[in-house]
């Protein structure tokens, strides 16, 4: 009994301790959770008197969404980020602790979809929720920023989903841009779905991947038909979660990186603890409601041209938008000039992982124009 006892009570006194650490913990990610985003500072922590660090949630054809804007001056270019998924924006702090943000040299908008990550709410009605209302809210927001910043154009990238939004928005109203930069280029869903899966398959066939492969032949190759096992979304998971196992992007998301994440000003704690940074899969409603819409994208057929310079970044080891996809596009697209910028070795994510070269191809290349 004594043995117990004194068991018991070492057993509490390190749950106390335990607890202790986790208010601690949490104590300090509150004080650092004003949801303020950090601004840009000299070196005697004064704020720069032209930058701007701010984010707001912004009603856009009526519809709520955020924006968070970015920039050491705003006499810089403007640059409006258009985010992948469907339904899944980065995290603004994530490009800085990446080292591939560029708002030293643009003023840049993190926007933030209708529907998707920290702009979703219930009051969205899912019927809105459309890739032609996504266009036009981009275009609406482009707007925005030309008259505040008082520009007569900007720049803009997409980003995996976003190339395809970026490339109707521009095709829409070409006259706003200066440039179209599309990165992991969604140029043809469909073809590019059947040949992502036929490289999952021969990765798992080459690895003797058991599970993967009969996952594989579960759900057949693309196109994918809703069944009783798997919907179409589960479907492309499934896929995705084997592409990533032999084609990961290169992130290295260290103690120190979450850490950061987790102190950064820009979010408020409830925030922090969403699912949409802890629990992505099931925070966005976008994808699944946009998925037959994102699988019928076909920018060959839909956008043979583009009025605006084009400019196309890639990694060669792309298998959710194949490379081999987005280079027919690149080499049918017609466009003012065009430039295709390969990554070797780079997978779906070439900003993170070859960051020194991106920020390169935007001071040698996309702004010298």
């Amino acid at each position: 009994m004594k043995i117990l006892k004194k068991v018991a009570k070492w057993f509490l006194i390190l749950l106390g301790a335990l607890i202790g650490c986790i208010v601690v913990v949490l104590l300090i990610i509150r004080i650092n959770s004003s949801g303020e985003e950090e601004p840009f500072v000299d070196e005697k922590g004064n704020v720069l008197p032209n930058s701007i660090a701010m984010h707001e949630e912004m009603t856009i054809n009526g519809v709520p969404q955020r924006i968070t804007i970015r920039g050491k001056d705003k006499n810089n270019p403007v640059l409006l980020i258009v985010h992948g998924g469907p339904g899944a924006p980065i995290l603004p702090v994530v490009y800085r602790l990446t080292g591939i943000d560029l708002e030293d040299i643009f003023t840049v908008c993190y926007w933030e979809q209708r529907g998707s990550g920290l702009a979703y709410n219930y009051s969205i009605p899912d019927s809105s929720i459309t890739l032609p209302h996504i266009v036009d809210d981009g275009i609406e927001l482009s707007n925005h920023l030309i008259k505040t910043f008082k520009k007569d154009k900007i720049y803009i990238e997409g980003l995996s989903w976003g190339t395809a939004v970026a490339a109707y928005m521009v095709q829409k109203q070409p006259e706003l841009y200066h440039a179209y930069i599309g990165s992991g280029l969604m140029a043809n869903l469909s073809l590019s779905e059947e040949l992502s899966y036929d490289f999952a398959l021969s990765e798992s066939l080459k690895h003797n991947d058991t599970i993967s492969i009969n996952q594989l032949k579960q759900i057949g190759r693309p196109p994918y038909v809703k069944n009783s096992k798997n919907s179409v979304t589960e479907a492309f998971e499934i896929e995705r979660q084997i592409v990533m196992k032999y084609a990961p992007i290169k992130l290295d998301t260290d103690f120190n990186f979450i850490k950061s994440m987790f102190l950064d000003n820009g979010l408020t704690l409830g925030e922090k603890f969403t699912d949409m940074i802890n629990s992505p899969e099931t925070y966005y409603p976008a994808a699944k409601i946009l998925e037959a819409t994102a699988i019928d994208m076909n920018l060959m057929r839909d956008v043979p041209e583009l009025k605006v310079p084009v400019y196309i970044l890639q990694g060669d080891n792309d298998h959710f938008t194949e490379t081999s996809v987005a280079k027919m596009y690149f080499d049918s697209i017609i466009a003012p000039s065009k430039k295709w910028f390969l990554f070797e070795n780079g997978t779906h994510g070439v900003q993170v992982e070859y960051p020194e070269k991106y920020r390169s191809i935007y001071l040698n290349e996309i702004l010298r124009k």
